[in-house]
Parts: structure tokens; sequence; C-alpha cells
């Protein structure tokens, strides 16, 4: 009787949205009831909808003892396991669940999301097809299905599902903001002319969610970043299971401070090249590195070099956002320093938990994350100077020289000519190594300028697909410009020669806002001198940053104006553009930007003043490493 009663009133509870209610109804005919198969399931979704999401498992799991053929409690169970970021668990329940219901096209949707969860994107595209088979005009899995076709780089593909995706929910702020992605990414200047210019109110209203690395290309606007940042991760842990709780809230007590250095990009990746340097060179009679991977295994040789350099290594990847903080919070860390930002593979709700007593995010992402639970941003006097404070929501760190930590031990530049690269002997070469979706047509408008006013001088870029290689060829028509003077930049077949064929180029055009990073260090390390745009935004301000460093502020423009005055100043004076070289060379060797062994003793320094603030129980505030606080 108690469960004939109580059943339905769970019903009714749950439907009014009354949760605590409908699991009281719950328990109450579960106490005489305790083998009514639905009484259980009402009471996961209840928990469930409590965000107890824990306790929800185990209900959907007595209701699936009691009935196995339960879908509604196996695909709940699945969508709670997701919730926790149990990434492996709800990949074993959905693929049961896939095999016994073919036609249930969530099921195959939220098993794509779990494949993209575990970087197994192209499984994830295989999966998401399902979907688009049982329903081909599904609004969300078309945004999905571009969304993993960007990961795949297949960006003209990534538009078109998108595309089509915004044509059936045109008032779904996510599709527009991924569509954007997309359009930049396969440099159709036409469709992201198209819908760029409403992103910057819809980001200011709180209504359009745009990826953050996609507006560091459109927008110099650091506040309008800030924004932007803040909208994507609120996004990004909605569906946490639960208000995160701090788990590290002392301070330990470590004969050396224990850092946790916290990346999914420990593998054959930029910031991998990057920070492996600086984690070799950690003293450590005073530091103690521990690496926590969120990313894939790939076997390559910089992963196998940071295993090394680490004191300890995890791979947390495959775990819950708990788990993982916990795995983190059981090392003992002092200080958790994120390496991603909001780039891909970032795991927010993971530094959520806090499960480190001090935390900052350095080098992977050029701007804030828009947290208020990490607490310091690592920069420079130049990338971040501390009147950028009310951009960013972490306390500003800056490194007294650069914050870069390049690695100087990669291969000295193999020597590469002309001839071998396609190259006329006798022409000026302007080149931009950068990410081809980083250039902006206001720069490309510059560059042509420079084409037309060097005679036969030309510019060598990245090359990309076929579709991109042809629309910036027909850009520089439009522009009155011959196409055949555009030549692309494939890959070597190692670094080295990458690095040696700079040195046949005579200048390199940097963009803006985006600038050039660790493709400015590239080119400087090879002796190849960069012009450059300074902006407002951390992003803007770092290829200036190097230049300041290596004393070559000349190189430096603060308008669009500058930037071209200085770039066919260059080109039509050998006699400066070698004096340049000239003293490039020379910096290279002797300044603070490619010393290893001063930027380790800088960093450490920061962690050194971090520490102690936080020993002393004070409020993170903003410093320069080695100079008193500000």
């Amino acid at each position: 009787m108690e469960a004939e009663q109580n059943y339905p009133k769970s019903i009714a509870l749950l439907n009014a949205g009354d949760y605590a209610g409908a699991l009281a109804a719950c328990d109450a005919g579960l106490r005489t009831s305790p083998h009514v198969a639905a009484l259980h399931y009402n009471r996961g979704n209840s928990l469930a909808m409590l965000q107890r999401v824990e306790e929800s498992i185990a209900a959907y799991d007595r209701c699936l003892t009691l009935d196995p053929g339960h879908h509604f409690a196996e695909c709940n169970r699945a969508r709670a396991l997701v919730q926790l970021q149990r990434w492996q668990q709800a990949l074993e329940a959905l693929d049961a669940i896939v095999e016994k219901y073919p036609d249930m096209a969530d099921a195959w949707n939220n098993r794509a999301g779990v494949f993209q969860a575990l970087g197994r994107n192209e499984e994830a595209l295989h999966s998401i097809q399902h979907v688009l088979k049982l329903r081909p005009s599904d609004a969300r899995a078309l945004y999905n299905t571009g969304v993993l076709l960007l990961l795949l780089n297949r960006f003209d593909e990534a538009q078109q599902a998108l595309a089509q995706a915004y044509t059936l929910e045109p008032n779904n702020p996510d599709i527009l903001g991924h569509l954007a992605s997309a359009a930049l990414r396969a440099c159709d200047w036409a469709m992201l002319g198209q819908i760029a210019a409403a992103l910057p109110a819809g980001i200011w209203r709180g209504d359009l969610v745009v990826p953050p690395l996609t507006l560091l290309a459109l927008s110099d606007d650091p506040l309008l970043q800030k924004r932007c940042a803040q909208l994507n991760l609120r996004r990004s842990l909605a569906g946490s299971a639960e208000t995160a709780p701090a788990m590290a809230t002392g301070v330990y007590d470590h004969p050396r401070l224990r850092i946790g250095y916290l990346s999914s990009d420990f593998r054959d990746h930029p910031v991998a090249a990057q920070i492996v340097g600086l984690l070799e060179r950690h003293d450590r009679s005073r530091f103690e590195v521990i690496g926590f991977s969120t990313g894939q295994d790939d076997g390559s040789a910089i992963q196998h070099r940071i295993i090394k350099a680490c004191d300890q290594f995890f791979r947390i990847g495959p775990m819950g956002a708990r788990e993982a903080a916990m795995a983190i919070r059981n090392t003992e860390t002092d200080i958790l320093v994120d390496l991603n930002g909001q780039t891909l593979g970032w795991r927010p709700a993971v530094l959520q938990y806090r499960p480190a007593p001090v935390m900052a995010t350095y080098l992977g992402y050029a701007g804030t994350i828009g947290a208020d639970f990490v607490d310091y941003i690592i920069g420079d006097p130049h990338v971040t100077p501390f009147e950028m404070a009310p951009a960013m929501t972490e306390k500003i760190v800056q490194l007294p020289d650069s914050f870069w930590p390049g690695d100087p031990s990669v291969s000295e530049p193999e020597p590469v000519s002309r001839a071998e690269l396609g190259l006329p002997d006798n022409a000026f070469v302007f080149c931009c190594f950068n990410a081809n979706h980083k250039i902006r047509p206001a720069m490309f408008d510059i560059w042509m300028r420079l084409l037309r006013a060097v005679p036969g001088s030309l510019l060598w870029m990245r090359q990309g697909n076929a579709s991109m290689n042809e629309r910036f060829r027909s850009q520089a028509a439009l522009r009155g410009i011959d196409p055949s003077r555009l030549h692309f930049a494939g890959r070597m077949k190692n670094f080295a020669r990458h690095l040696g064929r700079q040195g046949q180029a005579d200048l390199f055009l940097d963009t803006w806002p985006y600038n050039a990073h660790a493709t400015a260090i590239d080119a400087l390390r090879a002796g190849l001198p960069l012009v450059t745009l300074k902006g407002q935004s951390f992003v803007s301000r770092v290829a200036a940053g190097f230049l300041v460093n290596l004393g070559l502020t000349e190189l430096i423009a603060g308008t669009p104006d500058e930037y071209e005055s200085i770039a066919l100043s260059l080109a039509a004076n050998p006699s400066r553009l070698k004096y340049v070289r000239e003293r490039l060379g020379g910096a290279v060797c002797s300044t603070p930007l490619f010393d290893p062994e001063k930027s380790v003793r800088n960093i450490e320094a920061a962690y050194l003043h971090m520490q102690e603030q936080r020993r002393r129980g004070e409020k993170p505030a903003a410093f320069r490493a080695g100079i008193t606080a500000r």
C-alpha cells in the first residue's frame, strides 16, 4: 500500500520540482516495499536533481538489480556517470545501451561526448553519425558534429555542419559561437564577416558563448576577453555534479616545495616543448616537481623527457573531476600550476575543487581563465602590466624579464637553400609562419600593400588545406596582387630544417591581435627579424615583450600605419636590415630571453613568494618576482 501511494506521489513531486519531497516519498515507500524497482528509479532521479549524483547511481544500480531491463534507469545511470566525469565507466555503460537499443539517438550522442572527453575524436564522430542517421535534422547532433570536425582540423566540413545547425536553430548561442570558430579556422573571411560583428554585443549581454581562443584572434579588448572567459567557464561547469568544496585549505610543511604541473599537453605539443626545460632545471634541493597529465599518451620523445623530468608523474585523464582532484590533493602539492588555461583539454572542474593551497595559471593560454578559484596568472611587465588587473580574475605575477620559459636545447638550425624551398634567389621574402587563422583581413591588407611597394617581393605563409590556400590567393587577387606571389610552406621532415628555412626569409610579419608566440621565438632564434604590432591584451603583447628583451624595440609598432612603415623601411633599406640581423644574432646569445637558468630561478622566486603569502594567511596579491609586492 505504501508503494502504491508513494510511487505516484513521487512522480507528481518530481514533476512539480519538489525533489526533496519526491525523495522522501520514495524513501517512505521503500521502507515497506524495498523490492519495487520503480521506486528506486524515482529515488535515483530525485537524488540526481538534488545534485547528489553519487547516491543516484547506487539507486539506479538497485533498480537495475531488480529490473535488469529498465532502460530508463540504464540511461540515467550513464548520464550520472558522465556528470561525475567517470569517462571509462560511462563509456562502458553507453556501449551496452547502444548495443541493446541501437535506435536510441540520445545514447549515441552521449557516447560521442564521452569519446570526445577521452580525446578519441574519430570514434566520437563515428558515434554522432549514428544520431544523424536516426535524426538527420537534429540541430544538436549537427552542432556536435561541427565541434568534432573542428577538433579534427576538418574546418570546411565543420563550417558546413555548423551552418546547417544554425539554420535549424538560429537563436542557439553555442552554435553561432562555434560557427565563428569554424569560419575563422577555415579562413573564410566572407562567412566570418557576416557574423563577427554580432559577437561582442552577445558576449557583453551574456547570451552568447564564444570559444575564448576564437575571440583572442578577433578582439584586442582584454575586458571583452575576460567576459568571454567567464561565460565559457560558467558553461563548462554547468554540468558539474555538485558545488565543489575546497579540498586543500591548509598549508603543508614540506622540506621541499612541491610544484604540480597540470596539463593535457604533455606530449608532442608546443606547450610541452616550451615547459620541459623548466621542469628539468628546477632546483631539486628546494623544489619537488609533480606532473599531472589529463591528456593522451603518444610515446613521443618530448613526453618521455617530461616524465623523466618529474619526481612523480600521474595520468589522471580518465578520472572524474573529483577523483582527479583527490589524486592531486593526496600528493600534498603546495602550488598547482595549470598549463592549459581555456584551451582544448582543460579541466576547470578539477581546479574548482582547489586541490592545492595555491593555484596559478601559466603559459598555455595568453589571457585570464575567468575563474575566481585560481589565485595567480604568471606573466611579465610587458604582457601583463599591473594596469591590466581589471581584465584578470587572477592576481598578476610578473617575472622580471619574460614569462617565456623556452628550452634552448632544441636543435640548431639546419641550413636549407632557397632552391630547395622553391623561393627565388633575388626576391625579398616577407614571411609569416603563424597559424593561418590568426591572419585578419586588416593585416592582410597591409601585407598586400607591402608586396605592391616592394617589386618582386613575395609572401611566404604556412600551408593550409587546398581550399584555405585558394582563399588566400583569391584575397590577394581582390587586392590587385598576383596570387603567384604567395608561397606556402609545408611541413619539414624535422624541426632543425624548419628553423633553418627561416634563415631564407628576410622579414617576419607578425599577426594581430593574436601575436606569434612560440613561432616568434623560433624565428628570432633562427636570426629572422620580426615586426609586430603591440596591442592592449596579453595575447597581442607577447612578441613585443620578446623584442624588448632582445633590445630591438624599433621593431615594435603602436599603430597599423607604424607597423607598415617599419616593415617597408626595412625592406627598402638592406643595410638597415643587415644591422638589425646582426644585433639580433648577438642578442640571442646574451639576453635573459634565451637564458634558461635565469628563467627557472625567476619562476622559482615567484613560487616562493606565493607560498609565503599563503603561509602568512594573506590573500593573493599582485607582485613582481624578486621585487617588493605591490
